[in-house]
């Protein structure tokens, strides 16, 4: 007979969903204020209403978060990164102590209930998004000036669905997912260790990408400055800015070398294949997009297909795990590096303003598929030649030899099994003597 779950359980989810939310949100609001009126002190030579503190600080929140915001007579859909990256941070530490303490709940699911467990895990995270994203697009829209369109909305699901999704799998594994329980607890540990790796090698390239950039073209770069009145002060407000975009700078990084490029107010594409002349805002970065490029930058595709290369063979341990997982821990891997790029793809891209700005970034559709594809050309080659010069197999034998052993020293471990030994005094001590 089914019987329906204590409400009890759901009550204590629910709650302690809310109150997850509530300590975000007493963390972002008041920060977007603070932020909002140092902005409004800035702005005092205009003359500005008080009534433009809640409206930016609620703008920004939305920004952050993936939203379109239209304000001062400008589109802001361009997120700084560097801050959704901490406030991502921020829910998915929430929602996952939110999964954490309804797992404690319900551990396992019930023979007599298999439905009671999700209908459990599936209250509390969705308590937990719509108490985040319900509140958020209300004083968005009606105060931050946010603008309803579907790249917006899409950014913010997606904002939300990936932090859960990492926050459940952190707590719970991939067994408990339909579909995903057929995969090995080892595929998919090796292969989010691979991906976890092969982001991180991104962003190292994508960093020295740029630096190489700054070093070729110094002149251009140090001479940004010089047009503004106070070109000390200008300087350390870009690098400022910059840095809170640096997530997505990173990845525009990628995409050039990657050949799709980033495009630069709707004027054409700048790439490693392809310059543009398009007029920039006087912005550091963005003076490596202009201008002409030595001939030698169209081989750039081949660092992206390096990095695949060396993340799989380099360290004799990992080669050996990702050799014992074969194709489908590789394939694994690149599904799960493609919706990380695809995600920051998205966030990557948007308008801040006039001129160069008003659509900027790489392309949302192609660039996560282009730096994916040449990796994965890269990672596969590494496999080929993990399998080719028999690693994989040597391994395979030392395994067995140590299992062989390993079963030998079982077989005689007499002097520590008290069934099966005796002691090896036995025949030296008599039965009289004390022991």
């Amino acid at each position: 007979m089914h019987t329906s779950p204590h409400p009890q359980p759901y009550r204590r989810t629910i709650f302690a969903a809310l109150m997850e939310v509530v300590k975000i949100d007493l963390i972002v609001v008041p920060a977007g204020f603070v932020v909002a009126i140092a902005f409004w002190i800035i702005g005092l030579g205009s003359q500005l209403p008080y009534s433009a503190i809640p409206e930016w600080a609620f703008a920004l929140w939305a920004t952050v978060s993936g939203l379109s915001v239209s304000t001062l007579g400008f589109d802001f859909s361009l997120a700084p990164s560097l801050v959704t990256v901490g406030l991502w941070l921020l829910v998915a530490m929430g929602a996952k102590r939110v999964a954490r303490s309804t797992a404690a709940d319900s551990p396992t699911e019930s023979d007599e209930d298999p439905g009671g467990w999700w209908a459990l895990m599936g209250t509390a995270l969705g308590t937990f998004v719509v108490a985040y994203a319900g509140p958020l697009l209300v004083v968005a829209i009606l105060v931050g000036q946010a603008t309803v369109t579907p790249l917006g909305f899409l950014r913010l699901f997606l904002f939300l669905v990936t932090a859960v999704a990492w926050a459940f799998i952190r707590v719970r594994g991939i067994g408990d997912i339909p579909g995903l329980a057929v995969i090995a607890g080892d595929t998919w540990i090796v292969a989010a260790r691979l991906a976890r790796r092969m982001l991180w090698a991104a962003a190292a390239l994508g960093a020295i990408v740029l630096v190489v950039g700054i070093v070729i073209r110094w002149s251009d770069v140090a001479g940004t400055v010089q047009v503004y009145s106070s070109p000390v002060a200008a300087g350390i407000g870009l690098i400022v800015v910059q840095a809170l975009f640096a997530p997505s700078i990173v990845y525009s990084a990628l995409s050039w070398s990657a050949g799709t490029g980033v495009s630069i107010g709707g004027a054409g594409a700048s790439s490693a294949f392809i310059s543009s002349t398009a007029p920039v805002p006087d912005v550091h970065v963005l003076k490596l997009l202009e201008g002409d490029y030595p001939a030698w930058t169209a081989a750039a595709p081949a660092l992206l297909v390096l990095l695949g290369l060396l993340c799989v063979i380099l360290g004799r341990d990992r080669a050996r795990d990702i050799a014992a997982q074969s194709w489908l821990g590789l394939g694994l891997a690149i599904g799960i590096l493609f919706v990380a790029l695809e995600v920051l793809a998205l966030f990557a891209g948007g308008a801040l303003g006039p001129l160069g700005l008003s659509g900027f970034g790489p392309s949302a559709l192609t660039s996560a598929l282009a730096i994916t594809g040449w990796i994965a050309v890269g990672m596969a080659a590494g496999l080929l030649l993990i399998r080719l010069s028999g690693l994989h197999t040597e391994y395979s034998e030392f395994d067995e030899d140590d299992e062989e052993d390993v079963d030998y020293e079982d077989d005689n471990a007499g002097g520590f099994d008290e069934d099966d030994s005796e002691p090896v005094a036995d025949d030296v001590v008599s039965e009289d003597e004390p022991r």
